[in-house]
């Protein structure tokens, strides 16, 4: 890389965090530009070629998707790994869980999130932490309900999508800790599977009345490679009878 890469990110999005963290493990400097949500949908395609966020231009190259920008890490700086080396036998099996973990479990907290955001607008407030944003706080607050409208119906976010998110989560969290049981995550240094179910695991458990069905499993660990989240939707917002049994 011959100029630091520029990473286009909303703030408190878990897969712009799997980067952010991929990015500080390999040491590389790069330059965030934090947008307003929604707003990815007309800067991205002239920013960094899509409408989805994580985007980044590397050397003029425009990477969109938090798997492809770390394929693309890997090239340019290919120590410390992403990925087991090709002939090793976790190879395909680390490469499966982080698809599953981008595909599958990745929908679970943004749905669950922007439905609480609908019940709490001004929570949407806390996860904007040390964000630069282009226009002033003091003038985002009258916006958050409109905000989470529009975000909750692009990403189908409703009573019932978000309900049978959370009553799924015990059964996606037993596979997260048999991967943890059988080793391919969790180890001494993380893998790309690892950040990118780490930083799932670190936002849902930012939502309080779904933290008591993750906070005393073994998923947990995988939040260690990233700094504690700024943002909480406080307990109380979703509706008990949303929570399994079991919690």
């Amino acid at each position: 890389m011959s100029a630091k890469p520029k990473l286009y990110v909303l703030p408190g999005s878990h897969p712009c965090a799997a980067v952010e963290a991929a990015l500080n493990l390999k040491d590389i400097a790069f330059d965030r530009v934090d947008l307003l949500p929604m707003s990815q949908m007309l800067i991205g395609p002239l920013r960094y070629g899509g409408t989805t966020v994580p985007g980044m231009r590397i050397d003029g190259e425009k990477v969109v998707g938090s798997r492809t920008i770390m394929r693309r890490l890997d090239e340019c700086r290919p120590d410390p790994p992403l990925l087991p080396p090709p002939g090793d036998p976790r190879y395909v099996r680390v490469l499966e869980a982080e698809r599953w973990g981008d595909e599958a479990l990745q929908s679970a907290p943004r749905r669950i999130i922007w439905v609480a955001f609908l019940r709490r607008p001004q929570a949407m407030a806390s996860y904007i932490g040390d964000a630069r944003l282009p226009i002033p706080r003091a003038l985002m607050g009258p916006a958050m309900p409109m905000t989470a409208k529009l975000t909750a119906f692009k990403n189908h976010a409703r009573d019932a999508t978000a309900r049978a998110d959370i009553a799924a989560l015990p059964g996606q969290l037993d596979r997260v800790d048999g991967w943890i049981a059988d080793g391919l995550i969790a180890g001494d240094a993380p893998n790309a599977a690892d950040l990118q179910i780490g930083s799932t695991i670190r936002l849902l458990l930012s939502i309080g009345d779904v933290r008591p069905l993750i906070e005393d499993r073994p998923a947990v660990k995988l939040t260690k490679w990233f700094p504690p989240m700024v943002g909480e939707v406080p307990a109380g917002v979703l509706p008990v009878e949303w929570m399994p049994t079991a919690a």
